[in-house]
């Protein structure tokens, strides 16, 4: 007998008896309508549950009494199936006769019983499709005369918080659903979340920030998709050939997913993270670090990853933030200089996040570099939403206060944003400027962000290149913000 006329017989026994089952499964729940109800809903119950664990799971055993067969070197009709599979088909006949007898006996419902049935001869007949197909060859393990160990490149994930894909509100909408839908920006109850978001934030905010988009929004798109992709060129041509360098959103487009789908198509097996935050928040950093190792999780090819740890005192990054306010400002006097970063709820500070602290780091070393005595400048926060306390002062307030006491000139700098965006250009660029001048100021000088500056650049290279090579380097901080 040929292996393959032993397996359309194994096909055939499993069709077969899947058949039986089936119309003896339909059979009953006809027959006992009146005791078992309707019979349509068993059996089209235990059709879809017993297809799907056909599907999945049943699929795998003839799959394994197919390899089986096929090497066999003298197949018989009786290795039809493995020795051991005989006796779980008399326990299998038993258990069915059993169900009978308890059904008979008014034990268990005619309406479960024959939908037992017809669930496994669906399973049967949906596993079915394992026996026929061609079988995959196995893999050649041979190793070439001229084999040679893979060089496979290094791989950066440029990774920044996101943008709506268009400045108009239904884009805005899908962008906002995203990021405040997210667990660890907003922590509430889900469900109420849920309810606040859709019925009351997203219909009242996507037209509004739409409107504010539309005011950023250049030949080129969004300043933070172009600004980050234009960072990630240079940090392509900084690092060589050997790394191919790819740019990634936390929320929106290009998804972080993709980006390691790019990557892994490119050979890459292992993978640097860089989040373009010099902070450690858990709503930034380490949202993106949940998003990638889920990412990663889901695949079998990896590649390990590695991050880069926050970086709010790194001697290069503050020199060239400090050499680019300077150039801004030029030769205008600067009554007050004034260090705007994103805020967060005071609550997430207390349960644990470091952004606070890090941020006064990234202040007391910028104004080292900037010269600034400890009175010439100022520590605020931005872009408060919601009703509970957020970190403060709050710039909308601080700023057009420091008019009204007679500070004439500010420049303001927003170092904990890599690159330029609605917050730094609409925000803080147009509203706070127009707030300090209607509040009595003469000179706003919004200083840009590092965006792809040469020098910039210059020094997130060195902090890919002098990352530890461990599989994930990550800060203590993110460990903790990981657990929560």
């Amino acid at each position: 007998m040929s292996r393959r006329s032993l397996e359309r017989l194994a096909a055939l026994v499993w069709i077969g008896v899947g058949l039986m089952l089936l119309v003896r499964g339909a059979r009953m729940l006809i027959a006992h309508e009146e005791a078992g109800g309707s019979p349509w809903g068993w059996l089209v119950g235990g059709v879809l549950l017993g297809a799907a664990k056909g599907r999945f799971v049943l699929s795998r055993s003839a799959a394994r009494n197919r390899a089986r067969i096929a090497a066999l070197e003298a197949p018989r009709p009786w290795q039809v199936f493995a020795p051991r599979f005989w006796p779980l088909i008399a326990v299998m006949m038993g258990f069915g006769f059993g169900l009978r007898s308890l059904a008979e006996g008014g034990v268990l419902g005619w309406g479960l019983v024959g939908g037992l049935y017809a669930g496994i001869g669906a399973a049967l007949l949906a596993s079915s499709r394992a026996y026929f197909g061609a079988l995959p060859a196995p893999i050649d393990t041979g190793i070439p005369a001229d084999f040679e160990p893979a060089n496979p490149p290094r791989g950066l994930l440029v990774v920044n918080l996101g943008t709506p894909d268009a400045p108009t509100a239904p884009a805005v909408r899908r962008y906002l659903r995203e990021f405040l839908g997210d667990p660890r920006v907003v922590r509430l109850p889900r469900p109420l979340w849920w309810t606040i978001l859709n019925l009351f934030v997203l219909p009242k905010r996507s037209p509004r920030s739409a409107e504010a988009y539309r005011k950023v929004w250049g030949e080129r798109g969004s300043p933070l998709m172009f600004h980050t992709a234009d960072t990630a060129a240079g940090l392509a041509e900084r690092l060589g050939p050997r790394w191919k360098v790819v740019t990634a959103m936390r929320y929106g487009h290009p998804s972080i997913a993709h980006g390691i789908e790019l990557l892994a198509a490119e050979g890459v097996r292992e993978v640097t993270i860089l989040p373009l935050f010099p902070q450690w928040s858990d709503t930034t950093c380490g949202t993106s670090l949940v998003e990638v190792a889920r990412v990663l999780g889901s695949r079998r090819d990896g590649p390990a990853p590695r991050m880069i740890p926050p970086f709010p005192a790194d001697e290069a990054c503050l020199a060239a933030m400090a050499a680019l306010a300077r150039e801004e400002v030029g030769e205008t006097p600067i009554d007050r200089w004034v260090f705007s970063f994103h805020g967060v709820p005071e609550r997430y500070v207390r349960d644990g996040d470091p952004y606070l602290e890090q941020c006064q780091e990234t202040a007391v070393g910028l104004a080292r570099h900037l010269g600034l005595e400890r009175a010439q400048w100022e520590l605020v926060f931005q872009s408060r939403f919601g009703k509970e306390p957020w970190l403060t002062p709050a710039a909308d307030e601080r700023v057009p206060e420091l008019a009204r006491e007679g500070v004439g000139s500010v420049a303001v700098l927003t170092p904990g944003f890599a690159c330029d965006c609605l917050e730094t250009i609409e925000e803080i660029g147009m509203e706070l400027a127009d707030e300090f001048r209607e509040a009595g100021g003469t000179t706003f000088i919004r200083v840009p962000c590092p965006n792809a500056d040469p020098r910039w650049v210059a020094a997130l290279a060195r902090l890919v290149e002098e990352a530890p090579a461990a599989a994930l380097a990550v800060s203590s901080e993110s460990r903790v913000a990981a657990r929560a």
